[in-house]
């Protein structure tokens, strides 16, 4: 049993490598269906349920404090890349197809959360907002709306989410590939035109060449992003801990409720993600090595968490519940996304790349997108990321409305 934190370190680093080294470099099919991010989730709390490594009170306090100087820095380098008023020029059948699914996403929380209140456990509303981060941006959101709602690592609350999000997340990239083959009665069935999004790929493929840096890199170009992202990172924590309060707000003063609607460390989460939508429109896109560098951190936050979860404190009678709310969301889900693809008559494309932007984010998305069309990956990709961009916030808001059921 490992007891030392930078033991397991090295032990998390090791698998995250390995498992990525599988999918990059041996280019195992199964990563195809199944992103390497699932795998990282459940070898990390087969881990901890193992007792691989004992979760100490030492052990919890460096993965927690770990996770939250690395947090803010991964989602400002994530979001630095790719600047969002890309996302506008798809055309406003993929963005309000985009904005329509987290819609129906957000509502089948509220409603399932409603019909099954009685069931839940008390805390069931951190499972479901930490959940529907997860679906409206992908992993990335989920250690984000962790540290906003002040949820301790290794809860019960973030178990039941991290297991609802593995297995019918899973579940619903499956069913989305295998409808790719279905794109001519989908489309008939829709009414769609299929030369609509094929002027997108065009359109975004133009805008990819034009932007795309061919020089090697080079040593300074990862000493640019390291600084850039820790800088900012050290910046967000700091604003973020004193609230953001400008001019002194007193409790009678209207504008002191946008302070308080989220924790210290909620706002670290959203001035970090304002931080890198801002950052995308400025000539900081231009610094190669922050999508590389981001992606890196997002792994390691991600086997943080999961290393925390052990199995082993879990009812599973519940969590059979809480599984089937999950397929009862994305069911309510699917169904909004057949009447809509019908009444504004959407390419099968357009469907599945906005529900798996939302669902899986910028990780599942481009997958999703390169198993329709290899040229739809840049569309994936950039759903994901504004995805990525809005899926905390609407989490933490879900979260406020959840708490007044």
């Amino acid at each position: 049993m490992i007891t030392s934190p930078f033991s397991f370190f090295s032990l998390l680093m090791i698998f995250i490598t390995a498992v990525l080294f599988c999918e990059k470099r041996l280019q195992w099919r199964l990563f195809k269906i199944i992103p390497a991010l699932t795998f990282i989730y459940f070898g990390g709390m087969i881990g901890a349920s193992l007792h691989i490594w004992e979760l100490t009170p030492e052990m919890r306090l460096f993965i927690g404090k770990l996770k939250y100087y690395l947090l803010p820095m991964m989602l400002f380098l994530l979001l630095l890349k790719n600047d969002i008023r890309d996302v506008f020029k798809l055309g406003p059948r993929l963005m309000g197809s985009f904005l329509a699914v987290t819609a129906s996403i957000v509502a089948g929380f509220i409603i399932v959360y409603t019909a099954f209140k009685s069931h839940f456990e008390v805390d069931a509303w951190q499972t479901l907002s930490i959940l529907s981060s997860s679906w409206i941006g992908g992993s990335t959101n989920m250690a984000a709306t962790q540290q906003g709602l002040n949820v301790a690592d290794g809860s019960q609350a973030l178990t039941y989410a991290f297991l609802m999000d593995n297995i019918c997340a899973s579940i619903w990239l499956v069913l989305m590939i295998s409808f790719a083959p279905m794109r001519e009665k989908f489309n008939k069935f829709s009414g769609a035109n299929s030369a609509d999004v094929d002027k997108i790929i065009d359109h975004i493929n133009i805008t990819a060449a034009k932007n795309e840096d061919k020089r090697e890199y080079e040593f300074m170009d990862f000493m640019i992003t390291i600084g850039l992202g820790l800088a900012v990172a050290g910046a967000v924590m700091v604003l973020g801990k004193q609230y953001v309060n400008p001019g002194n707000l007193t409790d009678e003063n209207f504008l002191s409720g946008l302070r308080g609607f989220f924790s210290g460390s909620g706002w670290v989460v959203v001035l970090a993600t304002i931080a890198g939508i801002i950052g995308s429109m400025t000539p900081l896109k231009s610094v190669k090595g922050p999508d590389h560098v981001g992606s890196v951190l997002l792994y390691v936050v991600v086997g943080l968490i999961s290393t925390s979860t052990d199995f082993s404190t879990i009812d599973f009678g519940d969590t059979v519940f809480y599984i089937l709310a999950g397929f009862l969301i994305l069911l309510f889900h699917l169904m909004v996304l057949l009447i809509m693809a019908k009444v504004f008559k959407l390419d099968l494309y357009i469907c599945g790349i906005a529900s798996q932007a939302n669902i899986g984010g910028s990780v599942s998305a481009p997958i999703l997108a390169g198993t329709y069309n290899k040229a739809l990956v840049p569309a994936g990709l950039m759903m994901g990321i504004f995805g990525s961009a809005i899926g905390t916030v609407s989490a933490l808001m879900l979260a406020k409305v959840l708490m007044t059921l």
